[in-house]
């Protein structure tokens, strides 16, 4: 056989050029605007492809909406935690109460040494009348404060301490102070929640981080049915020119417009929580005479859950899909 009858044979067997350059480089590169174009076309092909199975997204972007929400119902929780923590480290004041049985001499004497203490900014007086106007002001205590006889509440100094003293060292000092009976301050106990809120926070990310990619496993299982609902389609655009990243590109942003809504959703699942609980939130604070209620979920919160949401259902699509199509080319 000759060397040109070879030659024929080959490039009869052998598909033509320009489709051997296409599924190797793609086509020329795009200008700006058909690159545009072929966007808006890839983003169109999702939507149309979400809605195109209606019962099978929603119940994908309710679940992708669960995982996520768990979280961000987490974090809201552990922020309201910390505003009480941040009311506790406001209220900076050390009690201190003065002997009952001291008498208006020693208890200017007692009050007069107080504010000499070292680290002491500011003390504030309060006396047994005082101390019984608000008693009573308290749920439940009008009538034991009415069945009193007497008064037997002491004063009570309030001090502001200074910003770089130690709180544990001044009430040292102030317990050594003559006249003074007892010295309360609430330190230990914001030391133990600060410990608790970090532990709290500690979790939520382990299970954001947990969750996180479980929702995009999921987007990247429901990317990767598409993928193979449409293999004979993206083999005839795979023969016409199309590059991978042509193909890949209506899944791409089917997957981010999973997570998107799959984080709208749990956005939408954690005003509902917080619906539901501010109420009896607000009801149990008053119990203590406390107006303490719950913030709203904050918009940086929710602005980077959508974000996170667009940037793992990218993610485990770019990830179903690639595999997808590389398993198909073996094949």
């Amino acid at each position: 056989m000759s060397r040109r009858k070879q030659k024929r044979e080959a490039e009869a067997m052998s598909p033509p050029a320009n489709i051997r350059v296409a599924r190797n480089r793609g086509l020329a590169r795009p200008t700006a605007m058909q690159w545009l174009a072929q966007h808006r076309a890839a983003l169109r092909a999702a939507v149309a492809q979400f809605f195109a199975h209606r019962l099978g997204s929603l119940v994908n972007v309710l679940v992708i909406g669960l995982a996520l929400a768990l979280p961000l119902v987490l974090d809201h929780t552990v922020r309201n935690l910390g505003r009480v923590g941040g009311a506790l480290d406001e209220q900076r004041d050390l009690t201190v109460f003065l002997d009952p049985a001291l008498d208006a001499g020693d208890v200017a004497k007692a009050m007069s040494a107080i504010e000499a203490v070292s680290g002491v900014a500011a003390v504030q007086r309060r006396s047994p009348e005082q101390g019984m106007t608000e008693l009573r002001q308290l749920p439940g205590f009008e009538a034991a404060a009415e069945a009193l006889d007497r008064n037997p509440l002491p004063w009570v100094a309030l001090v502001t301490p200074a910003d770089v003293v130690i709180q544990s060292e001044l009430a040292t000092r102030l317990e050594a102070v003559a006249g003074v009976d007892l010295v309360q301050h609430d330190a230990a106990w914001r030391e133990r929640l600060d410990r608790i809120l970090e532990l709290l926070r500690r979790v939520v990310y382990v299970l954001a981080g947990l969750l996180g990619i479980g929702a995009m496993l999921l987007i990247a299982n429901a990317i990767r049915i598409d993928v193979m609902a449409r293999r004979e389609e993206i083999s005839i655009v795979s023969l016409l020119g199309g590059s991978d990243a042509y193909v890949r590109r209506p899944f791409l942003y089917g997957g981010a417009l999973y997570g998107l809504l799959g984080a709208a959703a749990a956005i939408a699942l954690l005003w509902a929580v917080h619906l539901a609980v501010r109420e009896p939130v607000a009801s149990l604070a008053a119990t203590y005479a406390a107006d303490f209620r719950l913030s709203a979920p904050s918009l940086l919160s929710s602005t980077v859950a959508l974000g996170v949401g667009l940037v793992l259902g990218w993610i485990g699509a770019l990830v179903a899909a690639t595999l997808q199509l590389l398993s198909d080319r073996a094949d």
